[in-house]
Formats: C-alpha cells, sequence, structure tokens
C-alpha cells in the first residue's frame, strides 16, 4: 500500500506524484528549493513539501531519497544526468531504486512492476522523480495513471484477502 508519496515538485514526474498524492488522499511531503521555486513557477501551497536552504540539487534529491523507503524512476527516452544521480545517491543510502523506462513498457507492465518492487522491498513510501515533461507531452496523466493503478491493484488485493 502506498501510505505515502515523496516529491520536491519538479514539473514532471514529481509534479505529477504530487497531483496524484492530492487526488487519492495519499499523505504527501518533500523538498523543495528555497521560495518553492520550480523550472516553471514556484511551487503552489496545496503542497506539503518544505524548502530547503541550499540550493543545490543534490542536497535536495539525497533529501528526497533519505526521506523515503525506495524511489522510482520514470523516464521517456535517455537516462538524464539526475537520474543517474538519483540511482547513486538511493545506492550511498542503501535505498531500493526502481528505474523504468515508459517508452519501452505499457502502462500496466509499469504499475505491476511498481507493485512486485513494492512487495520485494516491503514499501510504502516512495520518492516519485523522473522525465520533465518535454519528454513526453502526455508524462503527467501517465504517472497519475501508474499511481492510480498501483492504488487499485492494491485494493483489488486486499478486497481478495477479505479486507
Amino acid at each position: 500500500m502506498i501510505k505515502k508519496i515523496i516529491s520536491g515538485g519538479l514539473p514532471g514526474v514529481e509534479l505529477a506524484a504530487l497531483d496524484a498524492a492530492i487526488k487519492l488522499d495519499i499523505p504527501h511531503k518533500g523538498w523543495t528549493y528555497k521560495c518553492r521555486k520550480t523550472e516553471a513557477d514556484a511551487l503552489p501551497e496545496q503542497y506539503n513539501v518544505r524548502e530547503i536552504a541550499n540550493p543545490s540539487y543534490f542536497e535536495r534529491l539525497e533529501k528526497n531519497i533519505i526521506d523515503s523507503e525506495g524511489t522510482v524512476i520514470l523516464t521517456h527516452g535517455q537516462l538524464i544526468r539526475g537520474s543517474n544521480a538519483t540511482k547513486n545517491l538511493a545506492n550511498k543510502n542503501n535505498k531500493p531504486c526502481l528505474l523504468l523506462e515508459l517508452n519501452e513498457c505499457t502502462l500496466n507492465h509499469a504499475i505491476s512492476s511498481v507493485r512486485k518492487w513494492m512487495d520485494n522491498h516491503g514499501i510504502d513510501e516512495i520518492f516519485f522523480t523522473g522525465s520533465k515533461p518535454i519528454a513526453a507531452p502526455n508524462l503527467h496523466d501517465e504517472v497519475i495513471q501508474i499511481i492510480e493503478g498501483i492504488c487499485q491493484v492494491e485494493r483489488e488485493y486486499e478486497k481478495s484477502l477479505g479486507f
């Protein structure tokens, strides 16, 4: 079960994850830049994220990794510098990390892969990060569908157990 979504709210996967958390009433938190600055605008107050004093991309990234039980990186196309840094920081902090290339799998495959990864590592607090919206025009919707799908699988599983 996803009990908390961690995200810094950068445009793309991170902002979509926060929107999914709000839509599905999943608690969320994360670290963002001072003055809630993103590449587009300031991150609205509706998102429960804290500002980091140091403007370092890597410190913000590492704080989000540390505050989660594991990290899911969702990409469209080749790995970017931030994705490689995310994998390295997750390894440094002994946190499980799952990388999914959305160009190479269906949404159902992505949903089942994340669900299996969560089960294998006992994870329910996830840091979602990855591609920016320029990578795919429908990225925001895809991320929300993946998180909704993960939650749907969980509900169906609980029903089958009689919860």
